[in-house]
């Protein structure tokens, strides 16, 4: 399961109007939050404890410094084999 941020799903099952997310996107402190209304903010969870940024950015974010790209599964992830 990928974890980066895509458009919610709209009434019709297509991807909302909504801002793309910019740099949120590939973030690994960025989280959607749904509510039960049906609408969709984005959460920057590295805000709790970093007081340059704000909880609920405005979108589309094309810089910031607390921009930590998320972990590439595949180039973190281990065969599990050794060279002989």
């Amino acid at each position: 399961m990928s974890s980066a941020i895509s458009p919610p799903a709209g009434p019709s099952g297509g991807a909302s109007a909504g801002p793309p997310a910019g740099l949120c996107a590939r973030c690994c402190h960025a989280k959607l939050n749904h509510t039960r209304r049906g609408t969709t903010y984005l959460r920057c969870l590295r805000a709790s404890w970093d007081e340059r940024l704000v909880r609920y950015p405005r979108l589309p974010v094309l810089s910031c410094p607390g921009w930590e790209p998320e972990p590439d599964r595949a180039a973190g992830s281990d065969s599990g084999t050794t060279e002989s």
